[in-house]
């Protein structure tokens, strides 16, 4: 079975699946714990569903009672622990994609690499005239949709972070200001916690490709690289989700690099005493 296959297998039974669950339902997941950009360790927990939210294939999870620690907690349903059926098959796909990667990059074949990174390539610039469609929407700009959005800098128009939501916009946008109160990372991205601490006055967030629900996860990736390179973020300093070893799996890379590499752009901030004296590179990018 191909990919393509294998991917609709996949979200049929996640589909068929989720619609199943019931208040009152035992449900699992794991925390998980990171060093590195590795897994070093994940530790089971249970709870019992108190609400089911279903908002379509990118906006489904339930609230549940953790009976680990006592707490209520909002589990999405990629955090669910599913049935076996269910993750075998999303372990062939990620096998699959990973093989696929790693073939072409040991035997030099790149005939069908080209194929696919010339086809999505289309599909962007596809989604970058709908895209400016749906930016005519107030509501649209008020992050009230899925896909691409940025942080730029109020005075200076240079751009501090890119990020992509499969759900709402403006939902994660409420996200990043709630944990960086916290000083805590947000999505693994500690340097921009960091920058909305120091700065959070001088920055504003912007959609900058809307898209609608359903669409598919690496293309998704595919264009937050785009315009990765179109803006050069200073503060992403953790590579996407969405890839093998690191990278794209729509661009056929398999090796894993560093951060400083994927994103020589990244600034990071010099702090001394809990105050900000400075930025990394001596430049000024904003006013402390």
């Amino acid at each position: 079975m191909n990919t393509e296959n294998l991917t609709l297998l996949r979200d049929q039974l996640n589909e068929k699946w989720f619609s199943s669950l019931q208040v009152g339902d035992k449900v699992f997941n794991y925390r998980l714990k990171w060093q590195n950009k590795q897994i070093t360790d994940r530790k089971l927990r249970e709870g019992i569903i108190k609400e089911i939210h279903d908002g379509g294939q990118f906006n489904r999870y339930v609230i549940v009672d953790n009976l680990t620690t006592g707490r209520q907690n909002k589990w999405n349903d990629y955090d669910l622990v599913k049935p076996e059926e269910i993750q075998d098959v999303e372990d062939r796909l990620l096998k699959q994609l990973s093989d696929t990667a790693n073939v072409a990059l040991q035997t030099g074949t790149t005939e069908d690499l080209t194929a696919s990174v010339y086809a999505a390539q289309e599909a962007y610039e596809l989604l970058l005239e709908k895209g400016n469609e749906l930016l005519k929407s107030k509501e649209v700009q008020l992050g009230k949709c899925a896909g691409i959005y940025g942080a730029f800098n109020k005075n200076t128009a240079e751009c501090i972070y890119i990020g992509k939501s499969l759900s709402l916009i403006n939902v994660r946008w409420r996200e990043h200001a709630r944990f960086w109160k916290r000083l805590r990372p947000v999505h693994r991205q500690p340097l921009l916690t960091q920058y909305l601490h120091f700065f959070s006055d001088q920055i504003e967030w912007r959609v900058l490709l809307p898209v609608e629900t359903g669409i598919d996860n690496d293309l998704l990736e595919f264009s937050e690289r785009r315009l990765f390179e179109k803006y050069h973020p200073i503060a992403n300093s953790i590579i996407p989700n969405g890839t093998i070893f690191g990278r794209s799996v729509m661009e056929g890379e398999g090796e894993s690099i560093s951060v400083s590499d994927w994103n020589p752009s990244m600034v990071t901030i010099k702090i001394r005493k809990g105050a900000c004296v400075g930025f990394s590179d001596d430049k000024k990018h904003f006013d402390f």
